[in-house]
């Protein structure tokens, strides 16, 4: 018998039908007796060895994206309104007199909500007693409107732009980030690393579990893209310095590869 064979042999149904009797060495007629034998071929599973392995290119950001707000505090709601969409003016016209292409700057918000007035504390009596009487509200509420600008510009001009839109009216900043144009680039560049990384992983595993690799079962990945660098805008100053130091584009790959 082989190994790489199985040999099942099935008896369906030893039975005595018209007249038939056994034999004394116990063996049965044809037609008395069916036997089956089944020869199966093996079925092997495919050997499998998963490796995930990243890659990371650094690069020196060329864009800046600076996120602004304009904000106004009102008895009025029409006041609080208005307030902001002529200071929002003046930030985009400060913005416009930089050079900033109007399609660098997106309004990503804008909102008006009231806001309830504080309440007086409870009156104490004489005795120093707190008053059960009912705690009610000081004076009246405000309303308060914002827009918010996201601005993309050269991380060479950041500083400018940021000082033209303090000085126009921005009162709010809500961080920087920094991009780059040639991100593609990067990122293909990260996902080449990836892969040589996970064959160098995967030739390891092979060698010390004593196998070859004969392929690629199948291949997947995934990015991320440079981290946000969060800075605090202050007042007006003389000039924003604006360093984008180095970031990173980092590309990941799950590779399955065929060993035998």
């Amino acid at each position: 018998m082989k190994k790489s064979a199985v040999i099942a042999i099935a008896v369906a149904g030893i039975a005595t039908c018209g007249g038939g009797t056994f034999g004394a060495a116990g063996s049965a007629s044809a037609q008395d007796t069916a036997l089956t034998a089944a020869v199966a071929s093996p079925v092997r599973m495919a050997s499998l060895l998963s490796v995930t392995a990243t890659g990371s290119v650094d690069y020196v950001p060329d864009k800046a994206r600076v996120t602004l707000g304009i904000r106004a505090d009102s008895p009025s709601a029409a006041t609080a309104v208005d307030t902001i969409n002529k200071n929002a003016a003046a930030v985009i016209a400060a913005l416009r007199a930089r050079g900033v292409p109007d399609s660098a700057i997106k309004t990503i918000g804008y909102n008006l909500f009231y806001r309830e007035p504080p309440n007086s504390p409870p009156p104490v009596n004489s005795q120093g007693a707190v008053s059960a009487q009912p705690v009610v509200a000081s004076g009246a509420g405000t309303y308060q409107a914002s827009e918010l600008l996201a601005v993309t510009v050269p991380v060479a001009t950041a500083g400018k732009v940021l000082d033209a839109a303090i000085g126009a009216g921005a009162n709010e900043s809500f961080g920087l980030s920094y991009e780059t144009n040639s991100y593609d680039t990067l990122y293909r560049q990260a996902l080449a690393k990836a892969v040589k990384a996970a064959r160098d992983t995967a030739d390891a595993l092979a060698k010390a579990a004593h196998v070859s690799i004969v392929g690629i079962d199948s291949i997947s990945n995934s990015s991320e893209g440079p981290g946000p660098v969060s800075k605090t805008l202050a007042m007006p100053m003389s000039q924003a310095s604006v360093l984008p130091g180095t970031d990173s584009v980092t590309a990941s790959v799950l590779v399955v590869y065929r060993i035998k």
